[in-house]
């Protein structure tokens, strides 16, 4: 087939891609109006070291995973749990909670999903205290010129809420049109009626010299 063949298709069978287009989108804005939204909240902080020394802010790098490490493991956040009455073991609370050292930026990013936006704000404010006391007991052992301080920059906020509607029906469309231009394409092959001098054409392999016109019988 030519460009011009495929083309031809396309126009043809356009209600085709159009209904199978919408029915993808309308799917995808159904299901993500059934789904319960998830909030996303973050915090961040600043992880800086108490004199610029080369040494200790290469130390600083190495310890953030080691911060990350203290804080997201089941006891700790039994603890949490505990403190905000959120009825859930640490163990369950460790699939909500994310924690990522940004060395390169010297920051600390905390992020906790839940169904409830205030929620989701205090998991992540409460883990990040935990990050705080644990930095701190881990200072008192250390001189104080090389110890390692966190500091919260940023406050519990909304980041993302799942699921994202707008993308999914976008996403959806999208799947919607590639679907459809594959169905049209599967109908025109299973179509085998010759309707007009290009379809004879095509079958038999020869040009057409003339058609014979249809009149009306009187």
């Amino acid at each position: 087939m030519q460009i011009r063949e495929y083309w031809a298709v396309l126009v043809k069978r356009w209600w085709v891609i159009a209904l199978t287009v919408v029915a993808a989108a309308a799917s995808a804005y159904v299901v993500s109006k059934l789904i319960p939204p998830t909030y996303r909240a973050q915090t961040v902080y600043l992880v800086v070291a108490n004199r610029p020394d080369n040494g200790l802010n290469i130390v600083l790098r190495s310890t953030m995973n080691s911060y990350r490490e203290l804080v997201l493991q089941p006891d700790a956040l039994e603890a949490v749990s505990q403190q905000l009455q959120l009825d859930v073991s640490g163990e369950r609370l460790l699939r909500d909670v994310y924690i990522q050292p940004r060395p390169d930026d010297q920051k600390i990013l905390i992020e906790a999903d839940h169904r409830m936006l205030a929620t989701a704000q205090q998991i992540a404010g409460a883990v990040g205290v935990r990050l705080e006391q644990e930095v701190t007991r881990l200072n008192a052992n250390v001189e104080g010129t090389d110890r390692i301080n966190v500091t919260r920059i940023q406050q519990p906020r909304l980041v993302r809420v799942q699921p994202n509607t707008r993308i999914n029906v976008l996403a959806g469309a999208f799947l919607g049109l590639v679907i459809g231009i594959l169905l049209a394409f599967i109908l025109e092959y299973l179509d085998d009626t010759l309707k007009n001098s290009s379809d004879v054409e095509r079958f038999v392999g020869l040009t057409t010299l003339g058609a014979i016109p249809v009149g009306e019988s009187k």
